[in-house]
């Protein structure tokens, strides 16, 4: 769903729970923008809820004009408890969701982590552990201010992948990431607010998990 209006939020909020960790970001990008990480582990489901309510504070619900979640790739459950989460209180609210890669989201903040007056920027080659010794992996590129998805996030062999960068022509860096990704929960929020910024409103309804079977683009 789509709409002209871009009119900067009051505040927004972000779930990040497709690594090892929870993430939680909120910013009115402007002048106030927070973000905490807990180490839950299989708690996850047992504190989430909790932890939202504390975090938000001194803000309340109402102040939220939309909410990000990471759609995975990465671990089942957390992905699927911080959708369905998100979902939830995109429902209840009546406000956006944005649904944003977790491999998108590296590839962002890998890109904010540069110096401003570096150019050319390369391209980003994302390599996340999937189960069975497999690679969730994509090439990104800053196409500025969004990122343009050059290979979609799919699961690859780490010989195919290996193979997949050999070839590659275009000036790219390697990122190794590991399965700590709460604290791009900022990142996650900021990919969300360009979207916003770009008219994009989608419903709740439309944001799903993605576990690595299909390639997604954002």
């Amino acid at each position: 769903m789509t709409s002209a209006n871009t009119t900067e939020p009051t505040y927004a909020l972000a779930l990040h729970t497709s690594g090892t960790n929870l993430g939680l970001a909120l910013s009115n990008f402007d002048n106030d923008e927070r973000q905490q990480v807990w180490e839950l582990g299989r708690d996850l489901a047992t504190y989430l809820h909790m932890f939202l309510q504390e975090f938000l504070r001194p803000q309340h619900w109402q102040d939220l004009q939309f909410l990000a979640v990471a759609i995975g790739p990465g671990g089942f459950t957390g992905t699927r408890i911080g959708v369905v989460t998100a979902r939830t209180l995109a429902q209840q609210l009546e406000i956006p969701l944005y649904g944003v890669s977790t491999l998108a989201t590296i590839a962002y903040h890998k890109y904010r982590s540069y110096p401003e007056h570096r150019t050319p920027l390369p391209d980003l080659a994302i390599a996340l552990p999937a189960q069975r010794g497999q690679l969730h992996t994509a090439i990104y590129r800053l196409t500025t201010p969004d990122l343009e998805a050059i290979l979609p996030d799919e699961v690859r062999s780490p010989e195919e992948w290996a193979k997949i960068l050999t070839t590659y022509e275009t000036p790219y860096e390697a990122i190794e990431a590991t399965n700590s990704l709460g604290t791009m929960a900022i990142d996650l929020l900021h990919l969300a607010h360009i979207r916003w910024q770009q008219g994009d409103r989608p419903n709740w309804s439309t944001v799903v998990p993605y576990y690595g079977q299909h390639p997604v683009h954002r």
